[in-house]
């Protein structure tokens, strides 16, 4: 028999662990069966949803910063997360407590138990309870896996900005682009204003068709542009604001956000004021996004190693990233690097090699069963590449690199996958905040 509470956060987390994060079970019966038990069919304030492949996170935390520099309340829900399952939902910029956490799994659950949840459902069904119960202004909901059958999907968003469209989980969604961008497309429903990022001619075609079909316009960020005074004002003052997020691809997800939040505030009657847009895309970073940080190798504060902390987890993230330290002049020392089983190893591997002419440490993920085994990433990489048995011996072998290595701009770039990052910032739980 299935139990009736939770008793406290750690016997929520268990129950969590148990359903598996990666666990998928496609379909929207559960959650329109869970939506209508819950009431909150109907989103309790007006909804943002992010879909795409690469940019989802950082576009809806820029559109949310923009919402909470307009003095709004704000809910945010992204995924994964780095620590705690709590950073996913976050009220104002702070991530949920303990407290609410459980109590918003305990209404879910009295609700629900007998549907068969899936982890990532369970987690965007507390969210929008718990944005009910905080009483919002915006909910900003990041997609999972796709658009069409995803759990935010759920809702009608009010405003739907879709990211940069490439190859990723095509064996789920896929196969092939136009495929992958059907089901993000899925995500287009009547009334909803739609932006989208610059998009491949397939992917644009296909979002369009979709939006025909829905009665509505895909917009792009030049559309919004020449449909208000205040956008084209921001656009005039973009060039000269770097955002808080580093790289040219940072900036369109930002751009993005803009034309988004320009968008709503008006269909809402919100203000736009340039000082608070800019404030909002330039006072705060997002972890794991070209985040650069030092530490000290070997405890020795005379030889600073730089970490650049990247979340690229796919061919078309790593090409943004690769461009990015290009045009920044950064060539790493060294590369700590793993992915998941579901990614195009081969098409990654080039790209990983290009970002370094030193080692490639490739450890192991002993907590996570969909992570690729070291000594096979390392086969594909080749010569440059090393396994190591977990993070931290990873960490410490670049950090040994660089002892030897010394350079004037030597950097160790960490990337491949979120869930490596995580195990780094473990590590390193001050980098979160740095």
């Amino acid at each position: 028999m299935a139990k009736k509470s939770f008793s406290d956060f750690p016997d929520f987390q268990r129950h969590m662990d148990a359903l598996g994060m990666f666990h998928m079970r496609l379909g929207f019966e559960r959650m329109r069966d869970a939506a209508n038990r819950l009431d909150i069919v109907r989103p309790a304030a007006p909804l943002a949803q992010v879909v795409g492949t690469n940019g989802k996170g950082s576009t809806a935390f820029f559109l949310s910063r923009l919402a909470a520099e307009h003095g709004l309340a704000v809910g945010l829900f992204t995924s994964p997360h780095f620590l705690t399952l709590r950073e996913r939902v976050r009220v104002n910029g702070n991530p949920a407590t303990e407290e609410q956490i459980l109590s918003w799994a305990n209404t879910v659950h009295a609700a629900c138990n007998d549907i068969g949840l899936t982890y990532f459902e369970t987690i965007a069904l507390m969210a929008m309870i718990g944005f009910t119960a905080e009483r919002v202004d915006l909910i900003v909901l990041e997609a999972g896996l796709g658009g069409r059958n995803d759990a935010t999907s759920t809702w009608t968003p009010d405003l739907l900005l879709i990211t940069p469209i490439g190859l990723d989980h095509d064996q789920i969604i896929g196969p092939g682009l136009e495929n992958i961008a059907r089901d993000k497309a899925g995500a287009i429903k009547p009334g909803t204003v739609v932006v989208s990022a610059p998009q491949a001619a397939v992917v644009r075609e296909v979002l369009e068709q979709e939006a025909a079909g829905q009665g509505v316009v895909v917009h792009s960020v030049n559309d919004i542009a020449e449909m208000s005074a205040e956008m084209q004002a921001n656009i005039q003052a973009w060039n000269a604001i770097a955002p808080a997020l580093l790289g040219d691809h940072q900036r369109s997800n930002a751009h993005l956000a803009l034309a988004g939040w320009t968008s709503l505030a008006h269909s809402q009657g919100w203000p736009v004021r340039p000082d608070a847009c800019k404030h909002a895309l330039t006072s705060r970073a997002w972890p794991g996004r070209l985040q650069r940080v030092t530490m000290s190798p070997g405890g020795s504060p005379e030889i600073p190693s730089e970490i650049i902390l990247d979340g690229a987890h796919n061919p078309p993230a790593l090409e943004t990233l690769n461009a990015a330290l290009s045009k920044m002049a950064i060539r790493s020392s060294a590369v700590i690097f793993t992915c998941m089983r579901d990614k195009d190893l081969t098409a990654m591997a080039p790209l990983v090699r290009q970002l370094t002419s030193g080692p490639i440490f490739v450890p192991e993920l002993p907590t996570q069963p969909r992570s690729r085994p070291a000594w096979e990433i390392a086969r594909e990489l080749g010569p440059q590449a090393q396994t190591a048995p977990d993070p931290a011996t990873a960490l410490d072998l670049a950090q040994e690199h660089a002892r030897a290595h010394i350079r004037p701009h030597g950097s160790i770039l960490i990337c491949g996958s979120l869930y490596l990052l995580a195990e780094i910032y473990a590590l390193h739980p001050e980098w979160l905040e740095a």
